[in-house]
């Protein structure tokens, strides 16, 4: 839960604190692209064919693509001098990652289809149009948090090492990304009034609702009964992006009863 210090941290404090948080994403760097085992084999699971395995990769490349438009977008709306620069190295960490997807794609001998709700899901959020604070809460909350669930579970049921191996370089940067929306959010959300809040909440569950309807709708090929299976339900995935927006404060636990009370999309 958020201490009051988090909640009452002065500008100067939460400039400090994206600093310690750029120095940590500079600190880190990037290692060269062929410092992973590409002379590796893919290997996708045998109850998966090739397009549907090479589409699911496509949806991750594609996000990474998206989320680095989205930093420059946000870095040139967004105040804070240290805000802007957590944004640049974020962008050139999700184009670097998506520079290994497309490594791995080719690998596979295909490019893949991005799921066209996939990539409408990303151009809506830029589409935004109330407080910039909501595609911090829509890339760096949601989105990401999403996406790095999305990579923990492919890592780990899909048999391929390389994979595996790529994946827990972005994983470690991703929760980096996450970071930045959650100690920029916090603060942020305490302007908001709470017809706005409750606006923005309502939002940003249809863009994960959506992105995530189309994500499952992969699953529903030859060898998807097994990702249906291992998949947890959507109100369960949701429930969990519900928490982590309550915690943050952009619902309260009496508006969000509210909203599931009067069948609103809450």
């Amino acid at each position: 839960m958020p201490t009051q210090s988090s909640l009452t941290q002065t500008p100067a404090q939460l400039g400090d604190r994206l600093i310690k948080l750029t120095a940590k994403g500079t600190k880190r760097g990037h290692v060269e692209e062929d410092a992973f085992s590409w002379a590796r084999t893919p290997r996708r699971p045998f109850w998966l064919p090739l397009q549907g395995y090479a589409g699911i990769v496509a949806d991750l490349h594609y996000g990474e693509l998206a989320t680095a438009k989205a930093c420059g977008h946000t870095a040139a709306i967004l105040p804070e001098p240290e805000a802007k620069a957590c944004l640049a190295v974020q962008r050139d960490d999700e184009q670097f990652h998506a520079r290994l997807y497309a490594r791995y794609l080719a690998r596979l001998g295909t490019e893949g289809t991005v799921t066209s709700g996939v990539r409408d899901a990303y151009e809506r959020c830029l589409s935004w149009p109330g407080d910039p604070l909501g595609l911090v809460l829509a890339f760096n909350v949601v989105l990401e948090g999403e996406a790095m669930r999305l990579q923990r579970y492919f890592a780990t049921r899909f048999p391929c090492p390389l994979f595996a191996e790529l994946n827990r370089r972005i994983l470690a940067d991703e929760a980096r990304h996450i970071a930045f929306g959650r100690i920029y959010g916090r603060p942020g959300l305490q302007r908001l009034d709470t017809e706005e809040r409750i606006a923005l909440y309502r939002w940003l569950k249809a863009i994960w609702w959506d992105c995530a309807v189309a994500v499952r709708g992969r699953f529903d090929g030859v060898g998807g009964w097994i990702l249906r299976a291992l998949h947890p339900p959507l109100e369960q995935s949701w429930r969990r992006q519900t928490d982590s927006l309550l915690d943050l404060g952009l619902i309260r636990p009496e508006e969000l009863a509210r909203l599931e009370r009067n069948g609103g999309p809450g």
